[in-house]
């Protein structure tokens, strides 16, 4: 078996291209992080949620409904590029279609197409699921 330079890093190019193809396509099936957002970054502020109360929000490929029951604010401070936020948001959702923590995309009516970390919470409500994601930009 006679093999070249040459043509063990061309065999290894193709085969880590086809990799990171079957990854990205896998991820785009999914629904989860990696696809590319229909809303721009600043537009997705605080304001923009607290107008989205008690919407509906369409997690991944498979479109899980959560609504969106609550937005907190974590605090806030002015910069020479503008202000800068952090909050939370609170997510409800059904008892019978559970998320685990992931980046997901995440689809609104108004909002477009975004990602974000969901994160199960304990709530003392049992008949529902609760999720909470944080944005933090006070640093960015």
């Amino acid at each position: 078996m006679d093999t070249s330079r040459r043509g063990f890093l061309k065999k290894g190019a193709v085969g880590a291209l086809g990799a990171a193809v079957s990854i990205g396509l896998t991820d785009k099936v999914l629904g989860h992080g990696g696809l590319s957002s229909t809303a721009p970054r600043l537009a997705l502020d605080k304001a923009a949620f607290q107008a989205q109360l008690k919407t509906p929000f369409f997690i991944g490929a498979s479109r899980v409904p959560i609504k969106l029951i609550e937005v907190v604010d974590l605090g806030s401070k002015r910069s020479a590029n503008g202000p800068k936020e952090a909050f939370s948001l609170t997510f409800h959702g059904d008892k019978g279609s559970p998320l685990r923590q992931e980046t997901y995309m995440i689809e609104h009516d108004k909002l477009g197409m975004f990602s974000l970390l969901i994160v199960p919470i304990v709530s003392k409500d049992k008949s529902a699921r609760y999720y909470e994601a944080v944005i933090n930009r006070l640093h960015s």
